[in-house]
């Protein structure tokens, strides 16, 4: 079916030759246009580019994937109609090595084709996440452990300074900081270096030139332009009807502050400025009693913005002037030699980082990223370049930089660059894109697409700014740097898209999220949904789950914040499910909703997912949450953990206690008692051995679990020296048979797989540097300790059918029927901004100055530019976010969160009404906390509010441009009161089916027609009940036992009757092991082997016959016990007899053939009378041999059965029916006439020939 794309869909396909950045909105089709610009490029009729000249970037292996295996599909539907094109046929080829590939991938592209331009070893491998974690450990603890060896000065100082508690930790979170900033910056070393440049040649003048003091004035000018507008603000309150007018003198005396303030700033007069600010001095708010009658809800917004005005300049008091002008280079100073320190650790740190990863020939992400980078760019001496003296040149201007010969090389390789995702690129990515783009034939064929307002991997160095940057400067029309949007978004309903054009055009500007949210960044409707649904249904919610009514703290006594909102959505869920209508995305007709159409949005898992996961289940709706954590909190991970630790070390008695105490020993709290109570002192491992001596043979429960569990842990720790880990897992599992109790617990699928994942891990340890159960158990510690946590295994279709839980991360790029954005109210995290050293990739290091001898620790000039450049940066991140997870719906959205003292929030909302901008105030903006403190004074200026407002008493104003937005909003206010009026009907509904139930009177026809209907489907009787007991397919033996009701196996008992008459008595007489073990059938398969296998041109002989029979066993083909119980004698007795003869002939002239497999079908009659004759069953049986003489077939029986001389006919009776069977199926078989049936019975040493 032909694709009808849009006309900015068309240009993005098939432009070409020029640079062109992509601005794609949320579910605008970028992948599928992506691909199609592939496709066009590859199948262009005129100039067709092979695959493999195209490199293609994106963000995850998944991604990759995906796009790989569309354009393979498309690939092969393209041929299927051409299939004598050439071209498209190679394609098919080289797709396989195309790069369609993440940047990583990429790196290790370069490095595996260029390693011998760097002097790599080629033999390198990917490290492990936990290796290199446990890596980085090693090398810290080795860094710091050789500088207290040092006993510098320097570095005590530094460590005094900066390290917080009794502990180094946060010297290395500080190290580890700076260096994952320094290797995302192309020249590490460099960007280290221009660090320690800020804190040199600090004389005041310099200071008060700086750049730096330039972004001091500028922010401090925005602070005082948000205090003014909140004063001008509160003065329009005080001079509208009703208005407390006489606040008004207070507020102009503010305003007079506030213009002196901005003077100083304007004119650089920092002290003065600080004389103002420093202790700014508020006049009071006027206490005579009002002529006039005045509004008290006037009155409370009044003092709040004002309260809000002189917070903002307190705040610019305390943060920028609590030093004098001239103390600035002293604080500066002071923070030199601790920045040089923590920069030198980190060089240091880098340098034997990367010395260990050498000697281990172990690379990680960023030497990829840095080594391919190496391989592209040559660096050249200054001084080498122009032929001068070396001294002349200094810092980093002695190099000079050229793209090397292998860039030339990919340059000229790649007919166009791809790069997806492109707003989460980095400098190092960004670089690399560039040196193998078309520069080396002046070609612009770089193609980027993404959206800077889904830029949410900020945790990851991401630099959305690279992204801006090329927005800003391309061009809408025809360039050869062409910018184009794609705003339509094919996604969602219309009403998910103006909810959030609706919130986002008011909080998303180029100061917090990077792009100013205007028409060219809204959303706008490409799908069409069919009508039929309730309108009703369509608009957003709201929910505002109150945390602190009064009714909660007698109701709801013991659930926190987070268990009230997960009960809120639950209730939620259980209105939707089956009552509401989605749209089906196979039939695209409606359908009523499923749990599986729904998803909960968290902006973090840990804490939350817990504990909506157990409220949900407590209410019966299934979910899944599918977490990064949880693995190694896992019960069954923890048991074979703690098993293991006991294994490396049983003098540790936590681990000890667990093991004891879990299903692997099943030992009660009791019984742990009682142990410890007789046995006190010393280690718990010790307790346990003296009670063993103690009661050793006597019959205690608690000596059987303590008894079994010390042998096997002996056993297991002596396995443990020498078996690798993943081996010693598993033997742990088979000998305490906790891998099948796993499985047998509830949700047991996903307990063994985790226990799978736990002998994986062992496995990748295994390929790593380190060895041995006490590195292995180390290394999970260490795992644990750096909260490297896998996550449980996902489970395939895990989740479908439940209620899916995850966090707006992890939904990217996914949509959903009905979101449920959750949390809320949650409080973002801001504890980076409170270090006392701050790291910003741009501006380098913000450290506090610390004075020992004033006692005072003072921020300097730069980390407070940092600190507020962080924020915003922080913020603006949340804010995308935020739009990521709003635009992950479909068809309904629902935003839930606590929220605390709501009428006070919504007086300090009201005020919100009366704003003239569009976008919300820059001091609302900047002190958000919450998603609500975005959301919610959005939605203050919509009609949806009304009720809430007018419930507390507040006039809804109607005055503002927002009011009559085509939005649409449902705002509920749930109390505690309304879940647990809620939780009683429920819990009453169920006790009220469960009364009726228990009372119901059998006897009572309520429907006639119904109870007809059920007695006949109940009185049921299959009509084939009959045919059950016949089986499909039977076995000759099968047959054989049938027809002689026998209860024991008679075949393949072996008699032999002795040659000798034994003396001693049999109740003296001892049997052989082997005699034992092989009888019966046992010994009737070992000649049955022997006749299969023996070769009779080697039969000569007895000794002849030995030789073969020991063949057997070395070849494995027979077990030394089978050898032993065949007689010689036996075997020879049947070579030289006649039937043995004629066989021999057969087979040395190619004639005989053994061990042949049958099946035939019979008549069900034939085998049991009682049966259906009109059915069929299929019997099958093995022929032991048959030879051929001229054109017709011998068949041969072997029989081992215990029989006396005479008794031939017993065999007779017993097997013709067998041997008919078997001529019958030879006969269908060959074609041939069988001519002869013979029993060889090795008891009686003789054939016996059937009629």
């Amino acid at each position: 079916m032909a694709v009808n794309w849009t006309k900015e869909q068309e240009q993005v396909i098939n432009l070409r030759n020029r640079n062109i950045l992509v601005s794609a909105a949320a579910g605008s089709g970028k992948t599928a246009v992506l691909v199609q610009r592939i496709l066009k490029k590859v199948m262009d009729p005129e100039h067709p580019v092979d695959i493999d000249r195209l490199l293609i970037m994106t963000f995850t292996r998944a991604a990759a994937g995906e796009m790989r295996e569309r354009i393979a599909n498309a690939l092969e539907d393209a041929l299927c109609e051409n299939p004598d094109n050439e071209h498209l046929q190679r394609q098919t080829t080289l797709i396989h090595t195309a790069q369609i590939t993440t940047i990583d991938g990429f790196c290790a592209y370069v490095i595996r084709n260029y390693f011998h331009l760097i002097g790599l070893d080629p033999g390198y491998r990917t490290g492990e996440e936990g290796e290199l974690k446990l890596l980085k450990e090693d090398v810290m603890k080795e860094l710091l452990e050789n500088y207290y060896i040092k006993d510098d000065k320097k570095f005590k100082y530094f460590i005094e300074c900066y390290a917080s508690g009794k502990t180094d930790d946060g010297i290395k979170e500080l190290i580890y900081s700076l260096y994952n900033a320094a290797m995302s910056n192309p020249y590490p070393d460099t960007w280290l270096e221009e660090c320690i440049d800020s804190y040199r040649n600090t004389d005041l003048e310099s200071v008060k030139s700086s750049e730096w003091m330039n972004l001091l004035w500028k922010n401090i000018t925005e602070d005082l332009c948000q205090a003014k507008e909140l004063i001008t603000q509160a003065r329009s309150f005080c001079n509208a009807p009703g208005g407390p007018y006489l606040y008004d003198e207070a507020l102009q005396s503010d305003l007079i502050l506030i213009r002196a303030a901005e003077e100083k700033a304007a004119a650089g007069d920092f002290d003065g400025a600080g004389e103002l600010l420093g202790k700014p001095a508020f006049a009071a708010l006027s206490r005579k009693k009002p002529k006039d009658p005045v509004d008290d809800t006037l009155k409370e917004q009044v003092k709040s913005l004002r309260e809000n005005a002189k917070d903002i300049l307190k705040d610019i008091g305390t943060r920028y002037f609590s030093v004098k002008e001239e103390e600035l280079p002293v604080l500066l100073e002071t923070c030199r030699e601790p920045v040089e320190m923590l920069v030198e650790l980190t060089r240091e740190f880098i340098r034997m980082y990367g010395e260990k990863k050498r000697e281990k020939n172990i690379l990680d992400f960023t030497d990829m990223e840095h080594f391919a980078l190496e391989i592209l760019i040559q660096k050249v001496h200054a001084a080498e370049e122009n032929g001068e003296n070396d001294g002349d040149w200094t810092g980093e201007s002695k190099y000079i930089y050229h793209m090397s010969p292998a860039a030339r090389e990919l340059s000229l390789k790649y007919d166009e660059v791809m790069v997806d995702e492109y707003q989460d690129s980095n400098l190092v990515q960004e670089m690399i894109t560039n040196c193998v783009s078309g520069w080396a034939d002046g070609r612009k064929n770089i193609f980027m697409v993404g959206d800077v307002k889904q830029s949410i991997y900020r945790f990851r160095l991401a630099r959305p700014e690279l992204f801006m940057e090329k927005y800003e400067q391309y061009s809408l029309t025809d360039s050869t740097e062409q910018r184009i949007d794609l705003h339509k978004n094919f996604r969602s309903r219309s009403q998910v898209l103006d909810s959030a054009n609706f919130i986002f055009r008011q909080i998303m500007g180029t100061d917090l999220g990077g792009i100013a949210y205007d028409k060219a960044a809204a959303l706008y409707p490409g799908a069409v949904f069919p009508e039929g649904n309730k309108e009703s249904f369509l608009p957003a919610e709201v929910l505002l789950v109150e945390k602190d009514s009064e009714e909660l703290e007698d109701l709801m006594e013991g659930k926190d914040a987070r268990e009230l909102e997960a009960l809120a959505i639950s209730h939620r869920i259980k209105e939707i499910v089956g009552k509401e209508l989605v749209l089906d995305k196979e039939t695209k007709e409606y359908r009523p909703a499923k749990y599986g159409d729904i998803v909960i949005l968290l902006r973090t898992a840990s804490g939350w997912s817990e504990t909506f996961t157990e409220v949900l289940s407590a209410h019966g709706i299934p979910v899944y949450a599918a977490s990064k954590t949880g693995y190694f909190s896992a019960l069954e991970v923890v048991t074979i953990l703690n098993y293991l630790q006991v294994c490396d070390n049983p003098l540790q008695d936590i681990p000890l206690t667990g093991v004891l105490r879990s299903p692997l020993v099943g030992c009660t709290t009791q019984e742990l008692a009682v142990l410890r109570e007789k046995h006190p002192k010393g280690m718990l491992y010790d307790s346990v051995l003296n009670f063993l001596k103690e009661y050793e043979g006597q019959e205690r429960t608690l000596y059987h679990k303590l008894h079994g569990f010390i042998v096997l842990l002996n056993e297991m720790r002596d396995l443990a020296v020498y078996t690798p880990v993943h081996e010693l897992i598993l033997e742990i599992l088979r000998r305490t048979g906790y891998g099948n109790y796993a499985k047998a617990l509830p949700n047991g699928a996903q307990r063994s797989a985790n226990l799978a994942m736990l002998v994986e891990k062992a496995m990748d340890y295994e390929k790593t540097s380190y060895r041995g159960l006490f590195n292995f158990v180390r290394y999970i510690e260490h795992l644990q300790k750096y909260e490297v946590d896998y996550g449980e295994v996902n489970l395939s279709g895990a989740g479908e059918g439940s209620v899916e839980i995850m966090t707006i991360h992890k939904s990217k790029g996914l949509e959903f029927p009905i979101v449920i954005l959750a949390g809320m109210g949650k409080q973002f995290n801001m504890q980076d901004l409170n270090a006392r050293l701050l790291i910003h990739p741009d501006y380098g290091l913000g450290a506090d100055a610390i004075l020992p001898d004033r006692r005072m620790i003072v921020s300097t000039l730069y980390k407070q530019v940092i600190r507020r450049k962080l924020l915003e940066e922080t913020l603006g991140e949340e804010i995308r976010v935020l739009y990521v997870a709003l635009t992950r719906a479909k068809e309904k959205l629902i935003m839930t969160g606590t929220i605390g003292n709501l009428e006070k929030r919504l007086l300090s909302l009201y005020r919100f009404r009366e704003n003239e901008q569009e976008l919300l105030p820059a001091e609302t903006r900047l002190n958000g906390k919450t998603y609500w403190d975005y959301v919610l004074p959005a939605l203050a200026r919509h009609r949806c509010m009304d009720e809430l407002f007018e419930e507390f008493g507040l006039l809804p104003s109607h005055d503002n441009l927002l009011y009559d937005d085509p939005a649409e909003f449902q705002v509920k206010r749930i109390t505690a009161r309304t879940l647990t009026e809620a939780e009683v009907v429920e819990q009453a509904a169920g006790q009220m089916e469960d009364d009726i139930l228990d009372n119901w009177d059998c006897e009572k026809i309520v429907d006639p027609e119904i109870r007809a209907e059920l007695e006949k489907r109940f009185g049921f009787v299959y009509p084939y009940e009959y045919r059950k007991d016949i089986p499909v397919k039977v076995s000759v033996s099968d047959l054989k036992k049938k027809s002689y009701h026998e209860d024991t196996d008679i075949e393949e008992a072996v008699y032999f009757e002795p040659d000798i008459v034994p003396l001693v008595p049999r109740f003296i007489e001892e049997k052989k092991e082997t005699e034992e073990a092989f009888t019966g059938s046992a010994r009737g398969t070992a000649y049955h082997r022997v006749m299969e296998c023996l070769e009779y041109n080697k039969t000569d002989s007895e000794q002849q016959l030995k030789e073969q029979i020991n063949t057997l066993v070395q070849s494995k083909k027979m077990s030394e016990a089978e050898a032993e119980c065949i007689r010689i004698s036996d075997i020879q007795s049947f070579v030289n007899g006649a039937l043995g003869q004629r066989m021999k002939v057969a087979a040395l002239s190619g004639l005989l053939f053994r061990e042949q497999p049958f099946v035939i079908s019979r008549s069900a009659a034939e085998i049991d009378e009682a049966w259906d004759p009109q059915e069929r069953v299929l019997v099958q049986g093995i022929i032991d041999a048959y030879f051929l003489e001229g054109d017709e077939i011998v068949l041969v029986d072997y029989k081992t059965d215990r029989v006396r001389r005479g008794e031939e006919q017993k065999l007779v009776d017993l097997y013709h029916t067998q041997l008919e069977d078997y001529a019958q199926a030879l006969q269908r078989m060959t074609g041939r006439r069988v001519k002869e049936k013979y029993i060889y019975s090795f008891t009686l040493k003789k054939e016996i020939l059937l009629g």
